[in-house]
């Protein structure tokens, strides 16, 4: 009859709460409610789903398939659709349930915690104990809760959108609850959050013995435990021991290899440091090499062992880089590589040329060296490791990107490097002010310029290369002129003579560098003749050779550490007449040269002269109509024979110019001369200036 009423009221109760959830109000937290899941969940170990899915593939509605994204939230859980719930953190929980019954249980987990409708079958007793050392994600919770339900025989199904909790159709022996009532045991969820479930049960079988460890829930990395209190405990304990940050108790170093391979200085690092198998430092410091990437990752406990493991990876590496041979770069800043290279060579110890590609038919001295050009020289350094070098170091000019190429070992390299900059400096330059005049010897002049500056007031000493000052190479005389004095020069002699100016050329030229200025034309000479002898018509055959004329002044500066300046001067000035002393059909050419080499102060002006030139000339004079009379006409004609004399004048200003800032001043002081146009009234002044404007400023 007890049984009766119980069915009969079980089934009055039924049909209470489906009408309830009918009706769409909401009840309240004593009450039951109706919910829908709209996404499966499923459990490792459990046979069935807890909710179905219908026939069209769909779980929870019957929208039509389509293509639909899921990012990943962080939640295996489906939401409700009429309402959300927070929680602690908004997705994690902290049960402490001791000895509830499942029916309390139910309440607290279905009702207050998910918000689902559920029912408890009137056959299912048992108390369950679920407590959480952390909390727990919300979406581990519902398993957890079936997994406690399945230790008192009891499992979870879903009908008409209500959760009920009916015993299971195996039921099997005593519950587990009983078990656990009778000798003390309790159980407890551990959820883990560094290391996977898997791996800390492998930590843990050896402490606590599989036997608590009841189950494993991989997909949501937690643990439930059984035990005794002390032995729940014990385990925790461990547990927080070991579930650390494994990334934030070691520290990282990533080391670039150079010039040996990561593989084998790892090999050399465990010996040194004893961090292989069964090793004092092993699990305290390990490498991992990558030949990728060229370098080699230091993982250690100790952050101080850091820096004792770069130290060692770099003397590896430096002794590897010294016993290989490989090839070194260096991109030259201010000179030509060929001219680097053959410097190089001869400053090592043992330097003779292996090959060359340039033409060496021709006289060195005459040889101009082509910039593009390679030059390979094999040498030896002192001082360096080549115990595992063979051939000795290799030194070829790049002359196309203008570098010089060094195939040597890395010591090798470190010796000779400090050369190459030091050779490698930046040079001086030297602006050179130069006139060149022709000044009539007049009868003011008749002695020359050398006695007209001696008896003039003018500063100036004659001097020789002995003293380091001024010396001439050539019969004449050297005047040295202090700052301005030259124009002042050229200004008293145009008052009493013909000054003609030849050319008066500013150049610009790198210390120890040729200038050359050439100024006139090249005029053909006949070198050689040949005529066939085989024939009475043989054909003549004539060499020409083009000479240059004009004016040559070609000048070489070389600027010491005291700013004094060594000048070799080549200075031509040539003319072509009618070759009057041979019958040869070619002209004759007129030279007046100079070679010399002086010494003058930076700023001072050089004068060199004394080549005078003397030449005849004949002139004819009449009187027009009467003179071209016969026999008569000599009466009103008349012949002068003249003698002519110049001599030729040389002024070289040398300015040095050691960094841009003196090479802004050079520039400004010549735009400040240039500015000297603008009183320049000839009718074409104005466009003079314009011109100059626009291509100087």
């Amino acid at each position: 009859m007890l049984f009766r009423h119980q069915t009969f009221f079980a089934l009055i109760l039924s049909i209470v709460l489906l009408l309830a959830g009918c009706s769409g109000n909401n009840l309240g937290d004593d009450d039951f409610e109706e919910t829908r899941l709209t996404r499966p969940v499923t459990q490792s170990g459990f046979s069935r789903s807890y909710f179905p899915v219908n026939s069209r593939g769909t779980v929870g509605g019957n929208q039509p398939r389509q293509a639909v994204l899921y990012p990943a939230t962080g939640s295996s859980l489906g939401t409700q659709e009429h309402r959300q719930f927070a929680f602690s953190g908004e997705t994690e929980v902290r049960l402490n349930l001791k000895d509830a019954s499942i029916a309390a249980a139910a309440k607290v987990v279905l009702g207050e915690i998910l918000g689902k409708g559920y029912i408890v079958d009137p056959e299912v007793e048992g108390s369950i104990t679920l407590q959480t050392t952390s909390p727990m994600k919300i979406e581990a919770l519902l398993d957890v809760f079936a997994s406690m339900l399945e230790y008192n025989n009891a499992t979870l199904v879903i009908r008409d959108d209500l959760v009920h909790i009916v015993p299971a159709q195996n039921p099997g022996s005593l519950p587990i609850t009983t078990k656990l009532k009778e000798f003390g045991l309790a159980v407890r969820v551990v959820p883990l959050e560094y290391v996977a479930a898997s791996e800390m049960v492998r930590i843990l079988e050896p402490i606590i013995g599989s036997e608590k460890i009841i189950r494993v829930d991989k997909a949501r990395n937690l643990l439930l435990l059984t035990g005794s209190p002390r032995d729940i405990s014990a385990a925790v304990d461990a547990i927080n021991l070991f579930d650390v940050d494994l990334m934030r108790g070691k520290s990282f170093a990533l080391l670039p290899v150079k010039n040996a391979d990561p593989v084998d200085i790892v090999k050399e690092m465990e010996t040194v440091f004893a961090s292989r198998r069964e090793g004092p430092l092993e699990g305290i410091i390990s490498f991992v090499p990558n030949s990728r990437l060229a370098s080699i990752l230091v993982i250690s406990k100790h952050p101080r062992y850091l820096k004792e493991a770069e130290k060692w990876v770099e003397r590896f590496d430096r002794v590897a880089g010294g016993a290989k041979r490989q090839l070194f770069v260096y991109n030259i800043q201010n000179r030509e590589a060929n001219e680097l290279s053959e410097l190089l060579a001869s400053l090592l110890s043992t330097a003779n040329p292996s090959s060359k590609s340039a033409d060496t038919s021709q006289d060195s001295s005459e040889e101009t060296p082509n910039p593009t050009q390679n030059v390979s020289y094999t040498a030896s350094v002192e001082g360096a490791d080549v115990q595992s070098a063979k051939g000795g170091v290799k030194v070829v000019a790049d002359g196309t990107n203008n570098a010089v190429l060094v195939y040597a070992t890395k010591d090798e390299y470190d010796a000779i490097l400090p050369m190459l900059k030091r050779l490698d400096s930046l040079p001086n330059q030297v602006l050179l002010e130069a006139t060149i005049a022709e000044v009539t010897l007049t009868d003011e002049l008749k002695f020359g310029l050398r006695w007209f500056f001696e008896s003039g007031n003018f500063s100036f000493k004659f001097t020789d290369a002995a003293n380091g000052t001024v010396g001439s190479a050539f019969p004449g005389f050297s005047f040295l002129f202090s700052p301005g004095q030259s124009q002042l020069a050229i200004n008293a002699l145009s008052s009493i003579t013909d000054v003609n100016v030849i050319s008066s050329p500013n150049l610009m030229v790198l210390d120890n560098r040729k200038a050359e200025l050439r100024i006139g034309d090249q005029v053909p000479i006949a070198t050689k003749s040949s005529v066939g002898t085989g024939s009475s018509d043989a054909t003549i055959v004539n060499s020409i050779e083009l000479k240059d004329t004009g004016i040559i002044l070609s000048v070489t500066p070389r600027v010491n550490d005291s700013g004094r300046v060594i000048l070799d001067i080549q200075q031509e000035v040539s003319d072509v007449v009618k070759t009057t002393t041979s019958g040869i059909d070619s002209p004759t050419i007129r030279q007046r040269k100079v070679n010399t080499t002086v010494v003058v102060n930076n700023g001072e002006s050089l004068a060199l002269g004394g080549l005078i030139q003397q030449r005849a000339e004949t002139t004819n004079s009449q009187v027009p109509v009467l003179g071209d009379v016969p026999v008569l006409g000599t009466m009103f004609r008349r012949k002068e024979d003249t003698e002519k004399k110049t001599e030729l004048l040389i002024l070289i200003t040398p300015h040095v110019v050691r960094d841009f800032k003196e090479a802004g001043d050079v520039t400004r002081d010549f735009r400040k001369q240039l500015n000297g146009l603008k009183g320049f009234n000839a009718s074409n002044g104005d466009q003079l200036r314009h011109q100059l404007n626009r291509i100087l400023f």
